[in-house]
């Protein structure tokens, strides 16, 4: 049946989302962080220095305006008697300029050699400026010499206390980085969010895994190495249920297996000791072909644990795949003319040599051979061939027998398959030949594979490196 296309296919492409990878999404996420705190701050420090030059521009103004006015009084008087009063009448109310009522201002006025005639702290009367004070004070020029020095405190004195122009503008500008720090950090705790989600589902699917609890999965929501550890992550949770399915399945078939030949064992045994059987051969040969049964049960499985474990020892040495196949034919031969079956053997002139334990890859095509033979009716072929590939041999055992189901196929290489679901012998072996060729094929470096179709018949490939 044909799959429906998913939803994000018939989205065009260049409107999907971006497959970012989790590297990517750090450099963004840090990258968003830093301009916004970067961006926030430098307009804060535009705003607090604009509001700094503002001040500065207000003080330094009316510095110049008393500069003058002072040039006059003094021209007119001659000296800097009475200078007190004038600076007391300012009409605004405010010492010097037009701040706010809130602002006072520190002012020293000097004369000519520095020594402070008037002041707003009494104290400094007499006092000669500091140095400091002298470059940063406003000279007072009168009919072209300077007579004295105006000097305006940095210090700007609010209703809370003294604090200076550059204090003023750069706690305007600590308050604002606060508000940007804070914003920066819930921006940043939203990224983290998001990054971190798909971590924390992984977390918890992986602690409820190790619980036991094999259906966990993790929703596949994310792009680039999430997605891909995600998907990664629900491929093993799923192998590993499937696993432990067979290894159920596996417990079950082994108690099956066993059930029948000791059944038969058991039975037969009590009856003669009972006295209901002689024990004549015709009693204990049903005895012995069930140990033989049992004895074969057991080695089939005590070879695919070795084979599934690596620990199989492979005598490997160079083989002709043409002798391996014509030895096949001659020892199935009798077993197919008995069942009424054509074996055709099909080999090349030349076929490359391969590496490989010519006992093992004889059992493999014994019980490719046995199934064919097995599931091939009267009249039926089963065909026998090989043929070089890239770096190949590839052996093929064809018949013309009943063919596998399609929701077999998958299966058909696990332990005790077999397509009969009664489990009944009537049929088959144990189910374990199939499962014992997939593991020696794979051990020599091969891959086996099969296709079927429902009464036409079966083809089973193997291929095995050439030297």
């Amino acid at each position: 049946m044909k799959r429906a296309p998913s939803l994000s296919s018939l989205v065009p492409r260049h409107w999907r989302k971006p497959d970012l990878g989790f590297f990517w999404q750090l450099i963004i996420a840090f990258s968003l962080i830093t301009a916004l705190t970067g961006g926030g701050m430098f307009v804060a420090g535009r705003v607090a220095f604009t509001r700094l030059e503002s001040i500065v521009r207000d003080r330094f103004s009316p510095a110049r305006l008393w500069a003058d006015r002072l040039a006059s009084t003094y021209d007119r008087q001659g000296s800097w008697e009475q200078v007190d009063a004038l600076i007391d009448d300012y009409p605004c109310g405010s010492a010097w300029g037009p701040w706010d009522e809130d602002w006072q201002v520190d002012y020293a006025l000097a004369a000519s050699d520095g020594v402070i005639v008037s002041a707003s702290d009494e104290e400094r009367l007499g006092q000669s400026l500091r140095r400091w004070e002298t470059k940063l004070a406003t000279p007072i020029v009168a009919n072209g010499q300077r007579v004295g020095f105006l000097f305006l405190s940095p210090f700007i004195r609010l209703e809370h206390g003294p604090l200076s122009v550059a204090e003023h503008a750069l706690r305007s500008f600590l308050t604002a980085g606060v508000i940007i720090g804070a914003g920066s950090l819930i921006v940043g705790l939203i990224l983290s969010r998001g990054m971190s989600r798909p971590l924390i589902d992984l977390t918890k699917a992986t602690r409820a895994v190790a619980a036991g609890d094999l259906d966990a999965r993790v929703p596949v929501r994310h792009q680039g190495e999430v997605r891909e550890l995600t998907v990664a992550f629900n491929a093993m949770t799923e192998e590993l249920a499937r696993a432990d399915e067979l290894r159920r399945s596996m417990t079950a078939d082994v108690a099956h297996e066993l059930r029948t030949p000791l059944s038969v064992i058991q039975g037969k045994l009590e009856g003669v000791l009972d006295g209901v059987y002689p024990a004549t051969p015709d009693h204990l040969e049903p005895i012995l072909e069930e140990t033989k049964v049992l004895t074969h049960l057991v080695e089939d499985l005590r070879l695919l644990a070795l084979a599934e474990a690596g620990q199989l020892d492979l005598e490997r040495r160079a083989i002709d795949v043409g002798d391996l196949l014509q030895d096949a034919h001659v020892n199935f031969g009798p077993q197919a003319a008995d069942r009424g079956v054509t074996l055709v053997l099909d080999v090349p002139s030349e076929l490359p040599s391969v590496m490989a334990d010519w006992r093992r890859i004889a059992q493999v095509l014994g019980n490719l051979l046995t199934n064919a033979l097995r599931h091939t009716p009267q009249g039926g072929c089963v065909t026998l061939s090989a043929m070089p590939g890239v770096g190949t041999v590839e052996v093929t055992v064809a018949d013309t027998g009943v063919g596998i189901p399609p929701g077999d196929l998958p299966y058909i290489f696990e332990r005790f398959w077999r397509g009969e679901r009664s489990r009944s012998r009537m049929g088959g072996g144990t189910g374990l030949g199939l499962a014992i060729a997939r593991q020696l094929v794979e051990m020599h470096g091969g891959t086996i594979r099969v296709t079927s179709t429902p009464g036409e018949g079966s083809r089973f490939r193997f291929t095995l490196p050439t030297i």
